[in-house]
């Protein structure tokens, strides 16, 4: 495997294997690039960021009956490369895929830590999840999974 895919140890592989497993329904590649490179405040810009998309998104069912965006986020970056988020957001909605984009850009937006580069479109297949899991600017795969984040 080239391109920052070294071969993966027995831990990568178990949470790559996991996370293949996970069945999305209409599941969303998306790249977020940060302005600093503090990983906890990355990891509190995207609570904010995930709160707000599942409260323009979702609304009263998220207000009121606690339904939340199924989300896989992992956080990318080191001292030459910007830190970013790639993720896999699920939009149970197929039919609203133009207000989910729309949402997704405008909760990016509304956080402190946002640059203007964001990258949305539909995931094709589990390629996107080798591609995240990747080691390459990466201090550790396991680690980078934000895990307070994720809702699978």
């Amino acid at each position: 495997m080239g391109g920052g895919y070294s071969k993966r140890n027995e831990d990568e592989l178990a949470l790559l294997d996991f996370l293949k497993d996970v069945t999305w329904e209409n599941p969303f590649a998306v790249t977020f690039t940060m302005a600093v490179n503090a990983w906890r405040d990355a990891s509190q810009n995207f609570r904010h960021f995930i709160n707000r998309l599942n409260q323009l998104f979702l609304g009263s069912a998220y207000r009121r009956f606690g339904k939340r965006l199924r989300v896989l986020p992992v956080l990318e970056g080191n001292q030459i490369i910007s830190p970013h988020y790639h993720c896999v957001i699920d939009n149970p909605f197929p039919q609203r895929n133009a207000d989910f984009i729309k949402s997704v850009r405008h909760a990016w937006w509304k956080t402190e830590l946002r640059k203007p580069e964001i990258h949305i479109e539909p995931m094709k297949d589990d390629g996107w999840i080798d591609y995240i899991l990747k080691r390459r600017s990466k201090p550790s795969v396991l680690d980078s999974v934000d895990w307070q984040n994720v809702n699978i």
